[in-house]
């Protein structure tokens, strides 16, 4: 709907735990400013820089390489198949007769006239339908896989570097060909791929677990964390791999299965002790216009009249109404909207109806919440900003728990083990076997 100002779009990203890397790369950042900063006071400078190169290093891949890979995918081969990259091929999902009822519905119901055009030449060619199928499959395999390729050649260079450091005669040989496949046979390999004319199915349990790691930019770069872990403990030398098993356990914990639980948890709070719903989106909750639309003498009805629905006739009451619960959940961001546009939904966007009606829950909680207040808008502003200090306390537990709680146990893991030593025991490893060469050779 209205523009959102930088404040409000920076804590509404941070807010999103299941679908934005945003709050991934808050706590990551955090987290190895810390790590890099205790390693270096309390195990050594080696210790310190490994820790600087490998974890910003693999922020800078694990969080930009996906996207910016996917963006190039869309400007090139899709342009070169004058495809369209915003169409969501969840969209293409058969009913149980095998027909396509939620593109028929879309490209009948579409608002903006392009989209209208392009839906109606997808629904009446099922060659364009394969096409699309392929491409997004090809963007998810070409992202997901070129970025772990970089990612292990960045483990490959930090252990290079602290080797070089440590036995500075002596160089090891450059090991980034054995991480990277050969680009050439994945040329041939895409090749084959987009040129076979067997389609690809997205009906099914299976189908869906596809296309929300495909579509969910968090279980896309969950991939990419299995990855690195096991890259990471693969090239772990000897005496750091249950170090680096530690601190990946924490980081998956933290980033990815805690993440939702201590948002639940922060909205139970601020529900039952501070009476302040909290559940609703943040840009919601920051919107002018909100005030006035939870005032709508209709709005409860509406609610009540919406959840009652299920299928297509929920769509049809998506697409055909326009009263202040719809004009909410567009604000919110769960009802889709052309960018630039007055409101317009975005036909090539995928509803999920499930999020849109447990977001039109969360606000009849807002709206009951609001009843009897003197002063409704100072009440919803105190609502925005416990949901704010709730989103920036989750970010901060996570980031604790894995930059300072994680190396801390590490550390003090390490003393017990090596004699009160805190330095890596891959590093004393290193100067042992550094030592013997030098005594061979004397």
């Amino acid at each position: 709907m209205s523009n959102l100002s930088i404040t409000t779009r920076l804590i509404q990203e941070l807010s999103n735990n299941s679908g934005s890397v945003v709050p991934i790369a808050a706590k990551d950042t955090l987290s190895n400013c810390a790590i890099t900063y205790i390693y270096d006071k309390q195990a050594s400078k080696e210790d310190g820089k490994e820790r600087a190169i490998e974890e910003f290093g693999t922020e800078i891949l694990w969080i930009g390489g996906i996207p910016l890979l996917k963006k190039l995918f869309d400007k090139t081969v899709y342009r070169f198949f004058k495809a369209d990259p915003k169409f969501d091929i969840r969209n293409l999902k058969e009913n149980s007769q095998g027909k396509l009822d939620r593109l028929e519905f879309l490209a009948k119901n579409a608002k903006d006239a392009s989209q209208k055009q392009i839906l109606e030449n997808i629904l009446n060619n099922p060659n364009l339908q394969r096409l699309y199928k392929k491409l997004h499959v090809a963007k998810f395999i070409v992202a997901t896989a070129a970025t772990l390729g970089g990612l292990s050649a960045l483990i490959v260079y930090k252990q290079k570097t602290t080797q070089k450091e440590l036995e500075n005669k002596y160089k090891q040989r450059l090991l980034f060909e054995n991480e990277l496949k050969n680009d050439l046979s994945q040329q041939k390999i895409f090749s084959k791929f987009l040129e076979s004319k067997k389609d690809v199915s997205f009906s099914g349990n299976a189908a869906k677990f596809l296309t929300d790691f495909m579509y969910n930019p968090v279980k896309n770069m969950s991939i990419l964390d299995a990855g690195i872990t096991a890259t990471r403990l693969k090239m772990g030398r000897k005496g750091e791999r249950f170090e680096i098993g530690f601190k990946e356990a924490f980081q998956i914990l933290f980033i990815y299965g805690l993440a939702k639980p201590i948002e639940k948890g922060l909205e139970k709070i601020s529900k039952k002790i501070f009476k302040k719903p909290i559940a609703n989106e943040f840009q919601l909750l920051s919107n002018e216009k909100l005030a006035d639309l939870i005032k709508s003498p209709d709005l409860k009805d509406s609610i009540q009249t919406f959840m009652s629905k299920k299928g297509d006739d929920a769509l049809q009451y998506i697409f055909n109404h326009d009263n202040a619960l719809i004009k909410m959940l567009k604000i919110s961001g769960d009802i889709p909207t052309i960018k630039g546009s007055d409101g317009i939904i975005d036909s090539f966007a995928h509803i999920d109806l499930e999020n849109v009606k447990n977001a039109a829950g969360n606000i009849l909680e807002l709206l009951d919440a609001c009843k009897g207040k003197p002063d409704a808008n100072k009440f919803l502003k105190q609502v925005k900003n416990y949901k704010a200090a709730a989103i920036v306390l989750n970010i901060l537990i996570g980031a604790a728990a894995i930059g300072i709680a994680q190396p801390m146990v590490n550390i003090i893991l390490r003393k017990k083990k090596n004699n009160g030593q805190t330095a890596n025991p891959a590093f004393k490893n290193i100067e042992q076997e550094m030592a013997q060469k030098f005594a061979f050779k004397g």
